[in-house]
């Protein structure tokens, strides 16, 4: 077999990884699933867990109980403790002599899925750790299935920004946080000037990619903390944490300058939109929730387009200063 054969065949097998000190058993197993299973070997639970660590693709693991440093049961404590949700379907057996009830049952109590007893019988393994390979897989495609959906649930299918729903969802969490530490949240709402208009007389494709390019500009200006949404047609929304009135005001007129300087090519012409702002912030505006913070942005936002759009309006007087 060449090196790029095996480089091949290796890329689809199931990784598998043995933790055991002891090294005839290393052998013995390794021979038993070596041509189903590309395997990892560690000679203690410290090792196996920089290993997992370092492998997050590993699909499958099978320790020992006694070893040095780290026991095969502290091994089980960690990966089921641990925060990471990769852990939490991570098939793992145990190895025990055929009398040793306790490690066993401890084992279980621990998190183990299966055990399998010592002298090792070849056919035992095999089936062991092909239903439990079989059974994390199907596990975890459905939790893969599972999280598409929720992406999907909360994400605008043409900006591919967050929909209504993900922005009060994340503004309640946010809102909870800043009253809690007392910290700063603020929102800014943006339109599209006469983008009704823009549709009608250029189409809703060419609409479309304005809403898109003005997605663009709004992630590419914004933390990843940020919450950038569109809520509406051609109205988008952007969650603040930890930001002030001055810092969103700041940035609402970077991002509508940007907008402005933005060209928009429609067939063979060079076009330009603008777009006007509302901004609030929690703690200095009349809002107990984030759907009042919102309408404090939205009367805003209809005061800037009333003195003449592409532009922002940070205060109910419309004078944008901040005494």
């Amino acid at each position: 077999m060449t090196m790029s054969e095996h480089d091949s065949k290796t890329d689809q097998m199931p990784l598998l990884l043995l933790v055991e000190d002891s090294h005839t058993t290393t052998a013995l197993l390794s021979k038993y699933l070596g041509s189903s299973y590309e395997m990892l070997h560690a000679s203690d639970g410290v090792e196996a867990w920089r290993m997992l660590e370092e492998n997050p693709e590993i699909d499958l693991v099978i320790t020992d109980i006694n070893m040095p440093n780290m026991t095969g049961h502290q091994l089980l404590v960690k990966i089921r403790k641990n925060e990471d949700g990769r852990y939490s379907n991570l098939p793992v057996i145990v190895m025990t002599t055929a009398e040793d009830n306790v490690d066993r049952n401890l084992a279980f109590l621990n998190g183990a899925n299966d055990f399998i007893t010592k002298p090792i019988d070849e056919m035992e393994l095999q089936a062991r750790v092909g239903v439990h390979y079989r059974l994390a897989r199907t596990i975890r495609e459905l939790e893969g299935s599972r999280r598409a959906l929720a992406e999907q649930a909360t994400t605008d299918p043409l900006t591919k920004l967050r929909n209504r729903r993900a922005f009060f969802e994340n503004g309640a969490r946010a809102l909870a946080t800043a009253r809690r530490y007392v910290s700063d949240l603020s929102v800014i709402l943006l339109d599209i000037d006469h983008f009704k208009k823009f549709n009608d007389t250029y189409g809703h494709q060419a609409g479309d990619d304005a809403l898109v390019a003005v997605a663009h500009i709004l992630s590419r200006m914004t933390r990843t903390e940020d919450t950038v949404s569109r809520i509406g047609g051609e109205e988008f929304a952007i969650l603040l944490p930890d930001t002030n009135r001055l810092g969103t005001a700041v940035l609402a007129e970077r991002i509508r300058a940007a907008i402005e300087r933005e060209p928009f090519i429609v067939g063979d012409k060079v076009m330009s939109i603008t777009a006007s702002a509302g901004i609030a912030s929690f703690g200095v505006d009349p809002a107990e929730s984030i759907d009042q913070l919102l309408g404090v942005a939205d009367s805003r936002l209809y005061k800037a387009k009333n003195s003449g759009r592409n532009r922002i309006c940070v205060n109910d007087d419309g004078k944008n200063t901040f005494a």
